[in-house]
């Protein structure tokens, strides 16, 4: 008999992005799920945005400009549809979504 042998599928990279308010202001996370994260890819990122009241969408929360905030950066949104515009309400004021690098295809 032969046999066969098949290579696991290749995982990909996964991060969790996380927008909250901290002092008054939208902050944007990005950190590695990747349980080796001494391969040379990003651990984390963490960007200081807009006032909680000047957001670019008014009040509320700024799904769309984070995604823009997410691309600026180099990642893209792993699962948009989900929640609000792919973001996961986290508690007060804090929003999770999952998240890859932009030039890994969705």
């Amino acid at each position: 008999m032969t046999e066969t042998h098949q290579n696991p599928a290749t995982a990909r990279t996964l991060y969790r992005a996380a927008a909250f308010v901290r002092g008054g202001r939208w902050h944007l996370e990005v950190t590695s799920l990747d349980s080796e994260p001494d391969t040379g890819d990003t651990e984390a990122l963490l960007v200081t945005l807009w006032p909680v009241d000047g957001t670019p969408e008014g009040n509320g929360f700024p799904a769309d400009a984070l995604h823009e905030q997410l691309r600026e950066n180099g990642f893209a949104p792993a699962d948009p549809a989900r929640g609000d515009a792919g973001w996961t309400p986290a508690g007060d004021q804090r929003y999770t979504a999952r998240c890859r690098p932009a030039d890994e295809p969705a």
